[in-house]
């Protein structure tokens, strides 16, 4: 089954410009493959933030960012405490208790995977040095991801098996089952695959099915991100 195994460069992603000009994105992988950025059901990408600003706002999605190079970012989330009602009379009614509040949050390099929602208005502020960025996209109420570091010394060896085979007296839904699974490299490593070494470059990603299995190298710690992506239930 290695054969569908895709292997996507990070060098050879187009970089695309903020319309802020605070930084720019690499879009390493969308499904569907040309969907717009207003409609997709997951998508991961890398991107460089060179100045403080916002974040784009994305309506329904469920998003999860990795700091990967630099000193880190200070977070100001805005959240709303009472959110407006509407009365019978059609008219708006302000529920007692009604604050506006802002929780800060700094994220750096050593930082486990921050998740949020995408209509969260949150402004970043640089640490200090720009700073890389992974991140992760789903769709709500389609798609789940889970991110997590991992750190190698010498090989590392992913064998996904169906999970039915492992736990046949319990009970486990497909949706347990990840539809995708993506790694990200963040050292240089070399990747075994059918017979053949390929050597991988920081920030080129692996993505694989359940039921592949994946044979990396590595001669000092390594770091990868590892992404899976299952379908939420209906």
């Amino acid at each position: 089954m290695n054969n569908s195994i895709q292997l996507i460069r990070y060098q050879d992603c187009p970089s695309t410009p903020w319309k802020n000009g605070g930084g720019s994105t690499k879009q390493l992988l969308i499904s569907p493959i040309n969907a717009e950025l207003t409609e997709f059901d997951y998508r991961i990408s890398i991107a460089s933030i060179s100045s403080n600003g916002p974040f784009s706002l994305f309506n329904g999605i469920d998003r999860q960012l990795v700091i990967l190079e630099g000193d880190g970012v200070e977070l100001s989330i805005d959240s709303h405490e009472g959110e407006k009602q509407i009365n019978n009379l059609g008219g708006e009614e302000r529920i007692l208790g009604d604050t506006d509040t802002t929780e800060y949050k700094r994220l750096t390099p050593t930082d486990s995977p921050f998740g949020f929602a995408g209509e969260t208005s949150i402004t970043s502020q640089l640490l200090g040095s720009n700073v890389i960025d992974f991140n992760v996209m789903t769709k709500r109420g389609a798609f789940k991801a889970h991110t997590q570091r991992l750190s190698i010394d010498d090989i590392f060896i992913e064998e996904q098996i169906a999970t039915s085979n492992n736990y046949p007296n319990e009970h486990h839904s497909t949706t347990d089952v990840p539809i995708i699974q993506i790694l990200c490299c963040l050292d240089t490593m070399t990747w075994e695959h059918n017979g053949k070494l390929i050597k991988i470059m920081p920030y080129d990603i692996l993505v694989f099915q359940q039921g592949d299995g994946i044979r990396l190298k590595t001669t000092r710690p390594s770091r990868l991100l590892k992404v899976s992506i299952t379908a939420s239930p209906l």
